[in-house]
């Protein structure tokens, strides 16, 4: 694919507009499609009338109870008056309460989107004379606005409701960047074949708004929720029974409105899937079936590539920076995956089954679908999509400053966005560094073990230093398999772990946990058994992470010596054209040992700050605040202390990449620049500064160092070919 810059060719002969070369024939739907489909919409509705009848009749049942039961207290000569009165109004509260969080769901409100980017039809007016184009060749309506934004998808939905004449496209720049035109159109053309059967569309905007409504209710827990548990918790133990008995009702009615939502699941996929069917057949008449599978696969690369570049969003922001063209970067992404990948994308597609509660079908059976239909499409221009825009480029940079200020509610300014050169260079950089570690590493954590302890490159005074380098080479190739089995091993004993201190924590703080949920015994349900099982197994799993951790010392040593032989070969040989690497390599080996030699303190700030977090955020669940406050403040000092050993230790060394805030030490790096509101808050932006920069940080210098190393072992490999053919061998 071509990027943004480089997208109109240097001589446009034919208009995208000119390019369509016939009609559309409409897609017909049988008479028992749309039937099933009707059928379909009236289930989905019935299922919340089904729960306003059970509203009805809880309503009704409390009613009765307080009408009828009145003989609660007749008899007897006043002796149990309150506990008459509970028996009496405690159903009838609770049955109160019951109805509230029934009818509440109804009234919940949805969380607000962000704020589009809408396109001037007057700026865009070829996009705009396009999209038109394909509607008109599907018979839908126009839409009345675009929106643009940074997924790598596209979607048309109704504006105002079920009655509305309004569509609205939205349009993911990295979907633009990174189709040809016919692939493009063909997309628009899918969006838009849903909208082509009015009914049918309406229909479907049914099925779909009750089945998110469900969906919504099911999950979302709101202060309503919290506050009747802080009741239930913080009141007479004989009141506390009838609120925790409406707590039950609650829980209650959730489980119901889960059973109808898989109900109303289970009633529409197929439907919805005979709906994508029926939207693609669209897609292949317009763009051809052949190019059908072609965006398909397109499209798995750019969701991955999204991902990926999402990822060196966050990483880049740990130095607050962030790339100015998230879809240029996307773009960049997708080109540069790896052939592993996109074995693996294929196999995965190629290998799918549609489930019967799968709302879309795989794309093996829709790719099949398209090539029965052999349609040779309508629109062949393979031109890229961005020459649809007047200015994508600029287009594509609004786009993004919308993403991290609406989505991601960063705060940031001109000075935190990377130029796209800069930004494609550190990217290509990045790509480097993560081939190293695949190739050196495999899958092995390099968190585990610190691939150097110092900086200093073992002096080469005898002349076996090649051969132990080749032995080092073999020695780290083969020992490589079963280093990965370890490390897979070892990174579930670190989040047990983490799960295990999270107990432990607040079992000393007097909480009850779920025993299953942390992976303690069943048998353990006092707070005291709850913290002395815990301990136990922390012991037990830190016992397992050092035998793990002594077993991969064989690779790790082998691919120490591999990597500091080979660059001090290098050195004591410099490669010529690369006079700067010797120096690069002493700063950067220096500052890798001090880090790495940091990551095990790292790890356990890691699986502390997760039991901060927890307990911090149950605080007012527990009857006494004041035994969490005493628990807090001490994992509060010990995560300062841990902090603060790093941070000396760290201090003298040089940040030694680009940074926003210009020149810094690795310790002002690995701190937060974020103003905290107290102590605590302040511990935990430090702490979780220090895991998510230390570790990055760690992995990219562990990746340049392997670069460079590997520049060394190229050349070794082609001196000791030179060698040998010299000899004759």
């Amino acid at each position: 694919m071509t990027t943004a810059a480089e997208g109109a060719p240097a001589a446009q002969t034919t208009s995208p507009l000119d390019a369509f070369s016939g009609a559309v024939e409409p897609t017909k739907t049988g008479l028992l499609y749309r039937a099933g489909l009707a059928i379909v919409a009236f289930a989905m509705v019935l299922l919340p009338l089904i729960y306003l009848a059970l509203i009805a009749l809880t309503a009704w049942a409390v009613l009765l109870h307080l009408k009828y039961d009145t003989w609660i207290f007749e008899g007897g000569s006043g002796r149990g008056g309150f506990g008459r009165l509970i028996f009496y109004l405690g159903p009838a509260v609770a049955g109160g309460i019951l109805v509230l969080f029934m009818v509440k769901p109804f009234f919940a409100a949805k969380a607000k989107a962000p704020q589009p980017v809408t396109l001037d039809p007057a700026k865009e007016s070829l996009l705009f004379a396009f999209v038109q184009k394909v509607c008109g060749l599907v018979g839908a309506a126009a839409p009345c606005r675009i929106d643009v934004d940074c997924q790598a998808n596209a979607s048309a939905s109704l504006r105002r409701g079920l009655w509305s004449k309004d569509l609205v496209l939205t349009i993911g720049l990295p979907l633009v960047s990174g189709l040809e035109l016919r692939q493009f159109a063909g997309v628009l053309a899918h969006e838009f074949g849903h909208f082509a059967q009015g009914a049918g569309m309406r229909l479907s905007y049914v099925i779909r708004k009750i089945n998110f409504w469900f969906a919504r209710v099911v999950y979302q827990r709101d202060e309503w929720d919290l506050n009747l548990e802080r009741a239930a918790r913080g009141i007479d133990w004989r009141v506390g029974l009838v609120l925790h008995g409406a707590r039950g009702c609650v829980w209650l009615t959730r489980r119901i409105l889960w059973g109808l939502m898989q109900a109303g699941h289970a009633i529409s996929c197929f439907m919805l899937r005979q709906m994508e069917y029926d939207a693609d057949t669209y897609e292949a008449k317009v763009a051809g079936s052949d190019v059908f599978e072609s965006t398909s696969s397109r499209l798995h690369v750019l969701n991955v590539a999204t991902e990926v570049a999402y990822n060196d969003v966050r990483q880049s922001w740990s130095s607050n920076r962030l790339p100015e063209d998230l879809p240029l970067l996307i773009e960049h992404k997708a080109g540069s995956l790896s052939a592993d990948i996109h074995q693996k994308l294929s196999q995965a597609a190629a290998s799918a089954k549609t489930g019967w509660f799968d709302t879309h079908p795989c794309d093996a059976d829709r790719i099949r679908a398209a090539r029965q239909l052999n349609q040779p499409g309508v629109f062949r221009l393979t031109e890229p999509a961005t020459r649809l825009f007047s200015d994508f480029a600029g287009q594509s940079k609004t786009v993004t400053r919308n993403q991290y200020e609406k989505h991601f509610e960063l705060e940031f300014t001109q000075e935190n966005l990377i130029p796209a050169e800069e930004m494609l260079r550190e990217s290509a950089a990045s790509m480097q560094a993560d081939a190293m570690v695949r190739k050196y590493y495999g899958g092995v954590n390099l968190s585990l073990k610190p691939l150097l302890r110092t900086g200093d490159l073992p002096p080469l005074t005898d002349g076996n230093a090649l051969a132990r380098w080749r032995e080092a080479r073999r020695a780290s190739e083969a020992l490589r398999a079963e280093a990965e089995q370890i490390s897979t091993e070892c990174i579930e004993k670190y989040n047990r772990r983490v799960e295990l201190t999270s107990a432990h924590r607040l079992a000393s703080a007097g909480f009850k946990v779920e025993p299953g949920e942390f992976g303690l015994p069943e048998s353990a349900t006092s707070a005291a058994e709850q913290e002395s099982a815990g301990r136990l197994a922390l012991d037990e799993i830190s016992a397992a992470i050092s035998d793990l951790l002594a077993r991969l010392e064989p690779f790790v040593n082998a691919l120490r010596d591999r990597v500091t032989l080979a660059l001090g070969l290098a050195h004591a040989n410099p490669i010529a054209g690369k006079p700067v690497a010797a120096n690069e390599t002493s700063e950067l080996a220096a500052l890798l040992a001090a880090v790495g030699a940091e990551m095990p303190r790292v790890h356990e700030i890691g699986s502390k700050l997760r039991a901060f977090t927890l307990l911090a955020q149950n605080r007012g669940n527990h009857s006494k605040p004041a035994q969490v406050d005493q628990a807090l403040s001490q994992l509060a000092a010990e995560l300062q202390a841990l902090i603060g050993e790093i941070q000396g230790r760290l201090k003298p060394f040089r940040y030694p990449f680009p940074h926003a805030r210009g020149q810094l030490s690795v310790a002002e790096y690995a701190s937060s620049e974020k103003t905290a509101e107290h102590d605590w808050h302040r511990t935990y932006l430090d702490s979780d500064a220090h895991c998510d920069r230390l570790f990055a940080l760690n992995y990219r210098l562990v990746g340049r160092i392997l670069e460079l190393a590997d520049a060394a072992e190229s050349s070794l490999q082609s001196d000791s070919a030179q060698d040998v053919v010299a000899r004759g061998d």
